[in-house]
């Protein structure tokens, strides 16, 4: 049965999510400049914090002798692995039917590829929240057989490869059944901590240098999908209320072993992080002037922790487990094999917007690709390329730094900060050429000397020429130029 599960959630990670899968490039590109900083060396977004820094070391050295490409596949198979076979174990203990982990599996993976709250996925590219969730399924497994100490070394793991999907793990596992200060819980606490330092650590340095500025710009200009829920469907938000309460009702009103009112638990207490986090929530940006006030700090910070993302995968996995225990009281074995695999042909079939993660046309993503292979066979390895708005997996396909690009925002406060400035000051540099104005002195003003080496742009954003600047490389599409150097000018 897991190798069923294994297989449905490959297929649905290469049929919906196919690599460079959204993440990918972010994640990888980040752990091999951490084993080689060298490779890519300028791209600000690489030199700066490294929040996720166990996932770094463990992947980095795989990304610095094989292809990216290869690397994402070998991991995929790998945390999808351990998350299926996690998840099978799982179901197993809520119920007992060999085909439940199917059914489970079946139907968890249809209600991922309908939608979600807020924009939280577990099953798709290879990053270190995969091999997180993966974890937390196991050490919710060895829990429920009173594994205890091993449920904690895999909680604590769970935490160290990915802070927030780990730490939200444990909270909600001590709101399911708070625990007693006696000598047990005590070893199993220390277990946890010991196993969770090493990503502890570096996730801790982040804490201390926030300011309020970069909290907002951080919660709202990088990720408001994410973390602001006046920007969720509301559709959504009804939908997730609404199931929510009605499957609460019906676990209350249901009998329970012991194992099903502790999972019961679990995923209220996850209803009740997604309450509290909705309740401190900022609709807008605070005004500067307020920002600073402590209120407006603490409420800026609880947004940051992604208080919905563990409740938008728990309801889908209640759902889940709970149509596997219909599912097998009410049909017979055969419906318990044909149902979910239905289930999942639909869940492959329907659209998938991470099938295209560069939301580009064919036509000019293939020019794109075809103009990051030049860059990465023609530009000097040291090259900083000013890329265009949108600029997608370019670090993957042209292996040069890049000067700001908008998926790759650093987590420290100063790193955001620039960030946001760059960001903006491509922003400038753009409408300025637009309007004319001397393209030496504009790019000059915009970013300083030597801050770039070469300018990537599409045409279609208003690019034509830039008088002074050296044409290396000229597609239907795309522009690369050399940026003139104090001696050339």
């Amino acid at each position: 049965m897991s190798l069923l599960a294994v297989a449905a959630c490959l297929a649905h990670s290469a049929l919906r999510a196919p690599a460079p899968a959204v993440n990918e490039p972010h994640y990888l590109a980040k752990a091999l400049h951490w084993v080689d900083p060298g490779w890519c060396a300028g791209d600000f977004f690489l030199e700066s914090s490294n929040p996720h820094l166990v996932f770094y070391t463990l992947v980095g050295p795989g990304t610095s002798v094989l292809p990216f490409a290869t690397v994402a596949w070998l991991g995929r198979l790998l945390a999808l692995a351990l998350l299926a076979t996690g998840w099978v174990a799982l179901v197993r203990r809520l119920v007992s039917d060999e085909w439940a982990g199917w059914t489970a599996t079946t139907v968890f993976l249809l209600t991922a590829a309908i939608g979600n709250l807020s924009g939280e996925w577990v099953v798709g590219g290879f990053e270190s929240k995969v091999v997180a969730y993966g974890l937390l399924a196991w050490a919710t497994a060895c829990g429920l057989d009173h594994h205890h100490r091993r449920a904690s070394i895999l909680c604590g793991l769970a935490i160290s490869i990915h802070p927030i999907v780990g730490g939200w793990g444990l909270v909600l596992a001590v709101l399911a059944r708070p625990w007693p200060i006696d000598r047990h819980r005590l070893q199993q606490a220390a277990l946890v901590m010991t196993c969770a330092l090493p990503g502890i650590i570096p996730a801790l340095g982040l804490l201390g240098n926030g300011s309020a500025r970069a909290d907002t710009v951080h919660v709202f200009a990088r990720l408001g999908h994410h973390l602001v829920p006046a920007r969720f469907s509301p559709t959504w938000t009804t939908l997730y209320v609404a199931l929510a309460t009605a499957w609460l009702v019906a676990r209350f009103r249901a009998k329970r072993s012991p194992a099903e009112t502790w999972w019961m638990r679990l995923v209220l207490g996850s209803v009740m992080v997604a309450a509290a986090g909705w309740a401190l929530a900022l609709d807008t940006p605070p005004d500067p002037a307020d920002a600073s006030g402590m209120g407006i700090r603490l409420r800026l910070m609880s947004m940051k922790f992604y208080p919905y993302r563990l409740f938008d995968v728990l309801l889908p996995a209640a759902l889940a487990i709970s149509a596997a225990g219909l599912l097998t009281r009410w049909s017979s074995q055969r419906l318990r094999i044909a149902i979910p695999t239905m289930l999942l042909a639909v869940a492959l079939a329907l659209p998938a917007p991470d099938r295209n993660p560069s939301r580009l046309p064919a036509e000019l993503r293939d020019d794109w690709t075809h103009t990051c292979s030049w860059i990465d066979n023609h530009l000097p390895p040291e090259a900083i390329v000013l890329t265009p708005r949108g600029s997608w997996a370019f670090k993957w396909y042209a292996k040069r730094a890049e000067y700001v690009v908008f998926k790759d925002c650093p987590q420290d406060a100063a790193g955001v900060l620039e960030w946001d400035r760059r960001r903006q000051a491509r922003g400038r540099w753009l409408m300025d050429i637009q309007l004319g104005r001397p393209p030496l002195e504009t790019t000059a003003r915009a970013f300083g000397p030597q801050a770039i080496t070469h300018i990537l742009w599409r045409r279609a954003d208003g690019l034509r020429s830039l008088e002074g600047f050296e044409t290396l490389f000229s597609t239907p599409h795309h522009v690369v130029y050399a940026v003139p150097t104090a001696d050339s000018k």
